[in-house]
């Protein structure tokens, strides 16, 4: 009987369980077509109820009588058992009307109805009905159907049971001592075979023991000597320096991962040749090949250190700076058995070194450029002082004033060479003004092409809208791309200069006005992988450079609110572009050729003119008195404050003050306005200075000054100034 149950219990088991799910399955079917037949009689009614409620409120919502229709909304929802919800809205979305009871609404139904009269939308209304108070038949029907189900699975099961168990009960006897026969032989052969199990076992322990021993001690000795090995090479990898290792002979036995890095060697590459394939050493001034320390070690079984300037050459063909030592590799009875090198790269820190020196050199030159411009402007700008008074007492000799004026000319360009020296002396920002790019363009591409196999092809458009630049950087620019260009052009050729004016559509911080510079050559070109370099400060592809020509023009392009770049082909030639901002429509200032004395009403005011400089206070009182003014001198800033005050106290107060932005050993125009400003607010003063790209003059405004003047300036210029402060 219980072979029966095992056999055929599972079956029956599943018989019913099927039987059960299929049952389950139908009624579930026939549950839920009752279901969605009450769900469409409940929205039908609802849908009813809403139509009935709009046919109610139809009338007062004509007469806009919204109160009385949200009172009758309000009511029938209270009066509604089954409502949970309820709410009334306009056509735009306003709610009229909105109720709510506080029921545990497991199942509801949501009811939207527009309520229109005569094709006009009056109103919508929505209903969420609680549908538990009519689910009561279906929870009936529902109980019914699972009680049947239960009782026609128990019956069918029953009734298979009994029928299945008096079909099987003479094949399960008949199967039940055929087992009993089998068994009882499976249990002799079992004992059989574990009697000779065990005597082979006995053997085979005895086997493993003696092998387990032998194991053992070879593991122990394995274990010691992997141990070792592993301490080694985790401190050889843990070693920021190169490690190689040779035997007697000076064949490589060893490399550890910053030797394989440096030498460019893999360890299983360089195993067993000779340590000068793998460490080839060369002199760095001579280029001769240098013996290998290890030699000597092996040698003499010595310390060696390498001394001097030592190149290694990589396995690729590159070359770095190296430091070495070697020591000799002794066994316990002190027998030299091999050697260890131990060495570093030194190329970044020689790299770093040598460019220090070079920054400590520029910063040296750029001092000592700095001063000797301040020094020549000031000098220049007496030089043109005298210059305008002689052209102004000049009236009939034409001749006399040629000279002059061609005087006049090479000492503005001094004074352009001056702001060039300023540049590279502090950097700073520019001293913009609207100005004509397309003469500094020309001028500057002219003179460093003036005397060279190289010519200039200039396609500059004559409608060029006009630039805010510093136009000695702007300059300077041109002139480092021009000389890149010559330079790249041995044979010679031509450097073609275009300039135009160009808008850009583009949305976000590129988009506006601007005038586009382009210069191309013919050279050899640039590779590709160094493009990106191009601009970096010390970066240079020539021998002789020093890496801050293009760095410098970066950097000026950028501080005036533009944009360079670079495109080029190995043996085509390389194309600069350069975008600066422009201002169409901005009028440049007219310069008048020759200032005359004035004397009119107004010409009286009276200036301060403070300048540590002898020659450049005369110069600047002849001057302003040639146009009209009373001058008042002053050497340094306190002298400069005492002299205002004495004025303003005597009553014949200073009009206007020319201040030197920097007094040696002095209250400069710095300090001294702060000062000024402070017992008189409304004083009016121009910052002058040799440092043209000192802050100060790139932002004279933000210190309280009300112009600068940039040294050294002509009659005109100063003239110009004065008569606008005064006039404002």
């Amino acid at each position: 009987m219980l072979f029966f149950s095992k056999k055929y219990g599972q079956t029956i088991l599943a018989f019913i369980l099927v039987l059960a799910l299929f049952l389950v399955g139908l009624d579930s079917f026939f549950f839920l077509r009752e279901q969605n037949k009450h769900a469409l009689e409940q929205e039908e009614k609802a849908h009813h109820d809403l139509k009935l409620i709009g046919a109610f409120v139809v009338e007062p919502m004509l007469q806009q009588e919204f109160s009385t229709v949200e009172q009758f909304l309000l009511q029938w929802g209270r009066n509604t058992p089954d409502v949970a919800a309820l709410h009334a809205f306009f056509p735009q979305g306003q709610t009229l009307a909105e109720f709510k009871r506080d029921l545990p609404a497991e199942e509801v139904l949501l009811v939207s109805t527009p309520i229109y009269f005569e094709g006009q939308h009056l109103l919508t209304l929505e209903i969420v009905k609680d549908l538990a108070p009519s689910a009561a038949p279906l929870q009936r029907f529902k109980r019914d159907l699972l009680l049947f189900s239960l009782t026609v699975t128990f019956f069918i099961g029953t009734v298979l049971w009994f029928l299945l168990r008096s079909m099987a009960i003479r094949p399960l006897e008949r199967e039940i001592t055929r087992r009993e026969l089998v068994e009882e032989e499976l249990h002799q052969a079992h004992d059989l075979l574990e009697d000779r199990v065990k005597e082979r076992t006995r053997e085979l322990t005895r086997v493993v023991e003696d092998l387990h021993r032998e194991v053992g001690e070879r593991n122990r000795a394995e274990h010691e000597l992997a141990a070792e090995k592993e301490r080694l090479m985790v401190t050889l990898r843990s070693i920021g320096e190169g490690v190689i290792c040779t035997d007697i002979e000076g064949r490589v036995t060893l490399l550890n991962k910053a030797a394989e890095r440096l030498t460019g060697w893999e360890q299983h590459d360089a195993m067993g040749n000779p340590l000068e394939e793998v460490f080839r050493l060369i002199d760095g001034e001579t280029r001769a090949p240098l013996e290998t320390p290890v030699a000597k070690v092996l040698r003499t079984g010595q310390i060696t250190m390498l001394s001097g300037h030592v190149l290694l050459t990589v396995k690729s063909g590159g070359e770095r700076d190296v430091a070495d030592s070697a020591a000799p590799i002794r066994n316990e009875q002190s027998e030299m058995v091999g050697a260890v090198l131990v060495f570093r790269d030194e190329t970044e820190k020689n790299r770093l070194t040598a460019e220090m020196l070079k920054v400590k050199k520029l910063e040296s030159v750029g001092v000592l450029a700095g001063g000797i411009a301040h020094d020549f402007n000031n000098i220049l700008a007496a030089i043109l002082g005298n210059i305008d008074l002689a052209l102004s007492q000049i009236i009939c000799d034409e001749k006399t004033s040629s000279l002059l004026k061609a005087a006049k000319k090479a000492s503005l360009r001094a004074k352009k060479l001056t702001g060039q020296l300023l540049t590279f002396a502090k950097g700073g920002e520019p001293v913009k003004q609207l100005a004509a790019i397309g003469e500094v363009i020309r001028d500057s591409a002219e003179f460093v092409l003036r005397g060279s196999n190289v010519r200039g092809n200039f396609q500059l458009a004559d409608d060029l809208w006009p630039v805010s630049m510093d136009s000695g950087q702007i300059s300077q620019v041109v002139q480092n791309i021009i000389i890149n260009a010559a330079q790249a052009m041995l044979d010679g050729g031509v450097v073609d200069i275009s300039c135009r004016n160009v808008h850009q559509d583009k949305h976000g911080k590129d988009s506006g006005n601007y005038v586009c510079i382009v210069i191309r050559d013919s050279g050899v070109g640039i590779p590709a992988n160094l493009l990106d370099n191009i601009f970096d400060p010390y970066f240079t592809t020539k021998k002789e450079g020093h890496g801050l020509g293009l760095a410098v023009t970066h950097s000026i392009v950028a501080k005036h609110g533009g944009r360079i770049m670079v495109e080029s082909e190995v043996g085509e030639g390389t194309t600069f572009t350069i975008h600066l901002p422009a201002f169409p429509g901005a009028k440049l200032a007219e310069e008048p050729a020759v200032i005359r004395r004035k004397k009119a009403a107004g010409r009286q005011a009276r200036i301060l003119v403070m300048d540590d400089d002898e020659m450049i206070r005369d110069i600047t009182r002849d001057v302003l008195d040639h146009l009209g003014y009373k001058v008042v001198l002053a050497a340094d800033g306190q002298e400069a404050l005492r002299l205002y005050r004495e004025h303003l106290e005597a009553g014949t107060p200073i009009d206007l003050t020319i201040m030197d932005l920097t007094i040696p050993g002095g209250m400069g125009g710095k300090e001294t306005i702060r000062e000024l400003l402070d017992f008189d607010p409304q004083a009016k003063v121009i910052v002058a200075s040799g440092y043209s790209n000192d802050p100060v003059m790139a932002n004279y405004k933000k210190y309280g000054f009300a112009a600068m003047l940039s040294k050294p300036f002509d009659t005109m210029e100063l003239s110009a100034e004065i008569d606008r402060i005064l006039a404002g």
